[in-house]
């Protein structure tokens, strides 16, 4: 059979049955979380192998979601895993280390807390060895105050400055509620109160938990599950994508819009991954053209 048309596929996906389409869907998911965890496993092995500056850094890439990804990788890979554990006994050491190695407090705000900050940055950039970024290497424009830099800089701080080590952690999650609850730290009251046109919140909402879910939480699991031969840990992967909601943007609602049902972000994450086989024109390899060609 002729492969189908990429203008037919919405069609030909909203009126498969139901066991056709969670094939389909399952073969996609899989293939985009195949990906993923091809870039995990590349920023793993350029870590050593090291699997905590790997959770480091993809935390940080999903924190900088989704103008910010870039620059944040590049801030976890100046400022390691490892500095930020030697600096999280001290008050305000690891905010003072991500901050002044992002190279966005220079120039920004004038008082003594910021003040004190820099000055600690200047002695951890000594010790460390460390050179600050250059703030224009971070996407300022079309933000919203709740996703600039600073902000996310100052969650994912406090983030990794919780006394507990949390790698097992996230590995464990099945659940929004599980990742809301790592995620669940309190800033400081001189971000929150102090600086209120940031508009940093004193907690990291649901809707941030659920891009970190998408972006951090699963690639990790399902990479993670893949090195250490653990099927069980990648369907955890794929089971937590299930219990969260559906992606909205563009290239969901091209799908939806044509009467693809799109229930969980385990559904919105095929049609995202099922779009790139589109935009590549790459209908041979695509689970949607092959199952329709077995049917």
């Amino acid at each position: 059979m002729k492969s189908p048309c990429v203008n037919d596929c919405p069609m030909l996906l909203a009126t498969c049955d139901s066991l056709h389409r969670t094939k389909v869907v399952e073969d996609l998911l899989v293939a985009r979380l195949m990906r993923k965890s091809k870039r995990v496993l590349e920023a793993w092995e350029l870590a050593s192998r090291d699997w905590n500056q790997t959770f480091y850094e993809m935390a940080a890439y999903a924190m900088g979601a989704p103008r910010n990804s870039a620059p944040f990788q590049r801030l976890a890979t100046k400022a390691t895993f490892r500095m930020c554990m030697r600096e999280r006994g001290r008050s305000g050491g690891v905010e003072a280390l991500l901050l002044g190695a992002s190279g966005l407090l220079k120039g920004e705000y004038f008082d003594d807390y910021v003040v004190g900050l820099q000055e600690e940055y200047e002695y951890l950039a000594n010790k460390y060895e460390l050179k600050a970024m250059v703030a224009g290497e971070w996407n300022r424009g079309s933000v919203y105050p709740a996703g600039s830099p600073v902000v996310r800089v100052v969650q994912f701080a406090t983030f990794m400055a919780q006394p507990d080590f949390f790698f097992d952690d996230v590995i464990a999650c099945c659940t929004l509620d599980d990742i809301v609850a790592l995620l669940s730290v309190e800033v400081s009251d001189y971000w929150h109160k102090q600086h209120p046109q940031l508009g940093i919140p004193k907690r990291m909402g649901r809707e941030k938990a659920v891009v970190m879910a998408i972006n951090f939480v699963v690639p990790l699991q399902f990479a993670y599950g893949e090195v250490m031969q653990r099927d069980d840990i990648k369907q955890r992967a794929m089971d937590l994508l299930e219990s969260l909601p559906a992606e909205h943007n563009r290239i969901v609602s091209r799908w939806t819009g044509e009467g693809v049902s799109c229930a969980s972000a385990f559904d919105s994450q095929a049609l995202i991954e099922l779009q790139t086989y589109c935009n590549e024109g790459r209908c041979g390899d695509c689970p949607l053209a092959k199952q329709i060609k077995r049917a």
